[in-house]
């Protein structure tokens, strides 16, 4: 087991001041990541990210680079994601940590993989903090303790987790397409009646 901080970089997200910081504006030079762009599963909800005009200049390091995984901080959702998008100029905001990992050690797909278990879920829920809206800092995501398996080895789980993942999602699709068939064919059978009396009163 090795502590996140010993095998991630962790900053946190941007800060962007202003009141309209954040708001979307059509031809805006930045685009930023929401919490509703991730799902639970660590899944893009939405790639098409807002457009925002920062007041302020953006150091280059500050956007998201290929193999970041963005992780929320407030809330009490547990998801993870890893950024491998095309978009050059994507920020992730105040509320996100965004870890950089240390390739040679950890996959970072294996590790948004980890931040979504039970096991890191229990960890975030004994620490969070906060009345209204609660808060992991920064200390408590770099004490998380990770299991650390050889490369292929995380490369499998991440695999295996996957097929996991879309496995669901199909049999939910599934359940989704089978109701909707079963409750077409219900409404064709509620309506017959209906249709044979309307067919007895047209003859007399």
């Amino acid at each position: 087991m090795r502590k996140l901080d010993a095998i991630a970089e962790i900053r946190m997200g941007v800060t962007l001041r202003g009141r309209d910081a954040t708001r979307a504006v059509e031809a805006g030079s930045c685009r930023l990541v929401r919490i509703s762009d991730i799902s639970q599963d660590g899944t893009w909800v939405n790639e098409a990210f807002a457009s925002i005009e920062p007041a302020e200049r953006i150091r280059a390091e500050q956007f998201l680079q290929s193999g970041d995984v963005i992780f929320p901080n407030r809330g009490t959702r547990t998801t993870a994601i890893v950024y491998r998008l095309e978009e050059a100029r994507a920020l992730a905001g105040a509320q996100f940590f965004v870890l950089r990992p240390d390739v040679a050690k950890v996959l970072p797909e294996y590790l948004a993989w980890f931040l979504r278990t039970e096991q890191a879920a229990r960890h975030f829920e004994e620490r969070r903090k906060g009345t209204y809206v609660q808060i992991i800092q920064r200390s408590d995501l770099a004490e998380l303790a990770i299991p650390l398996p050889p490369l292929e080895k995380q490369r499998k789980i991440v695999e295996v987790a996957a097929l996991a993942v879309e496995e669901r999602l199909l049999m939910e699709r599934l359940a989704a397409m089978k109701a909707k068939l079963i409750n077409g064919q219900l409404v064709e059978v509620a309506s017959k009646p209906f249709k044979a009396e309307e067919s007895k009163n047209e003859q007399n």
